[in-house]
């Protein structure tokens, strides 16, 4: 999952879009806490689990909405 984490974040960093790469050894629960105390808008989440199905999750925190998405769409979302 690493990998393909540092690798959504070079994509990012390259587009010139800032990122807040969390990779502290912490509970997955305490990083989305601290996501949303820091009012990061958008959630990208990389896991063994979402590798495998090809997908990440992202969360919009203005609307709450939770979906997979493919690592290509991750450049397209508002």
């Amino acid at each position: 999952a690493k990998d393909s984490a540092d690798a959504i974040y070079k994509k990012l960093s390259d587009e010139g879009i800032e990122v807040l790469y969390d990779d502290r050894d912490a509970r997955a629960g305490e990083k989305f806490a601290d996501s949303d105390l820091l009012g990061i808008p958008h959630r990208i989440v990389v896991s063994d689990k979402t590798i495998e199905a090809g997908t990440v999750e992202y969360k919009n925190r203005k609307s709450s909405e939770t979906k997979m998405i493919s690592e290509d769409e991750i450049l397209n979302l508002e």
